[in-house]
């Protein structure tokens, strides 16, 4: 499953350092979203060297690239979650186990045209996070 993140960094650019590689090895064992202060405090396992300003600018990279999906709550602080979808989607976040489940639908291209004709401006981008309970957590 890696493999295919570690395609996305070599066509942007990015070299598979063995930090970055134990971000994705980390990220990809989460099935529920991660602060970057868990993740640093996962990483200082392995390497005794390195600062929460490196694990922020990772996510970054990862973010800038597709490969992680940032998720923001009630606290107002930035989580991250490993992206598997390439096709148009959203996120469902379950408010109890905080697992990330992808909702292959987006009607944004609707919402440009509505905010060009009822308000003639350009939307050129958007943000939907779609929070409630999973089957899992319903069913418990």
């Amino acid at each position: 499953m890696i493999n295919k993140y570690i395609e996305t960094l070599q066509k942007h650019g990015l070299k598979r350092t063995p930090k970055r590689l134990e971000v994705l090895r980390i990220l990809s064992e989460e099935s529920a979203y991660i602060s970057p202060q868990k993740l640093h405090v996962l990483l200082k396992e392995k390497f005794l060297k390195i600062g929460l300003p490196t694990v922020y600018r990772i996510l970054q990279q990862f973010q800038n690239i597709g490969i992680v999906t940032s998720i923001q709550q009630d606290d107002n602080q930035l989580y991250y979650y490993l992206c598997d979808c390439v096709e148009k989607h959203h996120h469902f976040i379950c408010r109890k186990c905080h697992k990330v489940s992808c909702l292959t639908y987006c009607d944004f291209d609707n919402i440009k045209q509505l905010v060009a004709d009822q308000l003639d401006s350009l939307a050129e981008t958007h943000v939907l996070q779609i929070e409630g309970l999973c089957k899992e957590c319903l069913e418990s």
